[in-house]
């Protein structure tokens, strides 16, 4: 049996319909497995990323990614992890920079490293606080998206031919397949901003829900912001941009979970919170009486 992820060069069929591109995505998920195992990419979800730009990969080109350019991706997508770790201080590895950076350069990826990387210290100066006037949700939002869309950007243009950083971004704004992309990883920011409220508050870190100061409001402007994202109205509607749209529901249910799940966890912390305060007035008043 040939294994999917060596079978670099088969054809697909040229046909935009349901179908046919609902096969192709089935066939990169199934091509993408060995990497949930693999030493990189070191997540679960970078993988899912690079079994869907082997999917586009597919939809433009009629061809499967090469196996070299898919281990470059998983490589890439590490590195840009570890910049953004450099960017929050947080648990930021420098032999890991280091070694991704070095690998990518042997392997003559064809990544614009330090165009990425200037571009990203530029976006990372101009980070927004978390306290601010009634605009700071919105900067904090554009701030996100923006890292964002120059992420997918660098990935777009090692993943995809003939394509500059620069397109890769604006290639978010107006062709459907990566447009598409770009709303189901807002989602998944999303989920991961509620998840690490926490950490993101002790760490002074933008997001989501660091976005304003209550909690209850945050959450509903997330929600606002996760509606909007996968807008129905708004979304492609070609057949050939089918899987994304099962997948950008999919997230948007995981999504509205998250969100319900942090509102559950807000209720709680404010009912500990408060049982912790009546038990120290009683001790309180019990040790003076």
């Amino acid at each position: 049996m040939i294994s999917p992820i060596n079978y670099d060069f088969e054809k697909a069929e040229p046909q935009p319909g349901h179908l046919a591109s609902s096969l192709v995505a089935m066939i990169s998920f199934f091509r993408g497995l060995p990497f949930f195992i693999s030493r990189r990419p070191r997540t679960p979800l970078r993988v899912f990323c690079m079994m869907a730009f082997d999917t586009v990969h597919v939809l433009r080109y009629a061809r499967r990614m090469p196996s070299d350019k898919l281990q470059n991706l998983a490589l890439l997508l590490d590195f840009g992890a570890s910049a953004n770790d450099f960017f929050d201080k947080n648990g930021f590895s420098r032999q890991e920079y280091r070694v991704t950076r070095w690998l990518l350069e042997r392997a003559e990826a064809n990544v614009a490293i330090d165009e990425y990387m200037s571009r990203l210290r530029y976006l990372e100066n101009r980070r927004p606080s978390l306290s601010g006037d009634s605009l700071q949700p919105k900067k904090i939002r554009t701030y996100r998206e923006s890292v964002i869309r120059l992420s997918l950007g660098m990935v777009a243009a090692t993943a995809l031919n003939n394509l500059t950083i620069e397109d890769g971004i604006q290639a978010t704004h107006c062709d459907e397949d990566l447009e598409m992309l770009y709303r189901i990883v807002m989602l998944c920011q999303i989920i991961d901003d509620v998840l690490d409220f926490a950490k993101d508050t002790r760490d002074g870190l933008p997001s989501f829900l660091t976005a304003h100061i209550s909690p209850n409001q945050a959450l509903a402007l997330t929600l606002k912001a996760a509606m909007r994202y996968a807008d129905l109205g708004s979304l492609p509607s070609s057949p050939y941009v089918f899987p994304f749209r099962l997948a950008m529901l999919g997230m948007l249910i995981l999504t509205k979970v998250a969100i319900m799940f942090g509102r559950w966890r807000l209720r709680f912390y404010v009912l500990r919170n408060r049982i912790t305060s009546i038990t120290g007035w009683y001790a309180s008043t019990d040790a003076h009486s």
